[in-house]
């Protein structure tokens, strides 16, 4: 025991105050800080580059010590149709020295007895400082299946904005990074975030969506879209359709940009920009002529001056004739050919359609969806 009850007489004021720091001491041992506890300290934080503008950091930022499943299940190739935005419903005016305990307190949430998830839900976390980490363990190396209340109707990838975005928006800073990574999410696993752009796959079962329902959705969408929730808030929402599926475009080309190496090569021949002859009495534009006006000789470079440079020029000519003049006659070759292939083409061989999608209307009824609890999944 830790204190010892006593059963007759006063106690003295020494006694009281030494019986108090016994049951401080017993406390503390018996109970251990929580995951999220303030005596944790944070790590230095280990962010991976993982596109150009995007760095990520690492699970082992904010749980080194937390388990780490190696075995999650993923999306197969191909799988991931849409990328769904979240948010933890918690307090907005957090410290950026707090967002990775934060983190440790919705793992410790989502494992704990009332959710009973192998992890935290999401696979990555946007804070409001435009920070983004890795959530669900392995996520920054493929798509795994994340979690979420109201059940995962799969074919997703899960990105959760840290605060409550109910009638707050969240930061600009946020929603950059919020585009960022979604953008890369897109490249990565094949995802098409262009503006209006709706995917429609089988559900594996939320309580909007049974297994076995056909879901219709754009292809970046609200965890309002897929459960029967509040998520992400209706501040957020209104972003995640309005212009964020334009910004994460944005994203997806200037990634794509800085990715690409930038040939120096030219793709056609330069203009022949060369003045005409002149005739024999009248100087050439630009000629120089000496102070009775007669035309100055016109130097080959390096001919008059001992320059080395004379060679090369020469050579570069030669060889750009022997690059150019089989390219001619590869062209004109392959215009004969199409000139005379044209005469046995049958009008309308070139098959034409256009295939009409709908965007699926959204559920408006906000009451029949389930309020989002504090930390929810």
């Amino acid at each position: 025991m830790c204190l010892e009850r006593r059963t007759s007489g006063r106690v003295d004021r020494r006694t009281f105050l030494a019986g108090g720091a016994a049951a401080v001491a017993c406390s503390t041992l018996a109970r251990p800080p929580a995951a999220g506890a303030a005596t944790w300290q944070a790590p230095a934080p280990v962010p991976a580059e993982v596109a150009p503008g995007l760095a990520v950091l690492r699970r082992e930022s904010w749980g080194p010590d937390l388990p780490a499943p190696a075995d999650l299940p993923t999306e197969a190739p191909g799988d991931v149709q849409v990328l769904v935005v979240h948010h933890s419903a918690s307090a907005n005016g957090y410290d950026e020295g707090a967002v990775a305990g934060k983190i440790r307190q919705f793992h410790a949430l989502h494992t704990g007895g009332e959710r009973g998830w192998r992890d935290v839900a999401y696979n990555f976390f946007v804070d409001r400082f435009g920070r983004v980490w890795e959530g669900r363990s392995g996520s920054l190396d493929r798509p795994v299946i994340g979690d979420a209340t109201g059940g995962n109707q799969g074919f997703s990838q899960l990105v959760c904005l840290i605060g409550d975005h109910v009638s707050d928006e969240p930061s600009p800073q946020a929603v950059d990074a919020l585009s960022r990574v979604l953008a890369w999410l897109a490249r990565r696993d094949g995802v098409d975030v262009t503006p209006g752009a709706v995917t429609s796959f089988t559900s594996r079962g939320s309580n909007r969506w049974p297994a076995g329902a056909t879901v219709q959705t754009t292809t970046i969408a609200g965890h309002r879209d897929m459960s029967r929730t509040a998520c992400p808030g209706d501040a957020a929402y209104a972003r995640v359709v309005g212009d964020l599926p334009s910004l994460v475009a944005e994203r997806v080309a200037e990634q794509e940009a800085a990715a690409s190496p930038v040939s120096s090569v030219p793709t056609t021949a330069p203009a022949d920009t060369a003045a005409p002859p002149a005739a024999d009495d009248e100087p050439a534009a630009g000629a120089a002529t000496d102070a009775d006006g007669q035309r100055a000789s016109a130097a080959t470079p390096g001919e008059s001056d001992g320059s080395p440079f004379r060679v090369p020029f020469l050579a570069a000519g030669t060889a750009l004739a022997a690059v150019a003049i089989p390219m001619a006659v590869r062209r004109r070759r392959a215009g004969e050919a199409q000139a005379a292939a044209a005469g046995d083409a049958a009008p309308g061989d070139a098959a034409g359609g256009d295939a009409g999608t709908g965007v699926p209307e959204r559920d408006g009824d906000v009451a029949d969806r389930q309020p989002v609890d504090d930390l929810s999944g």
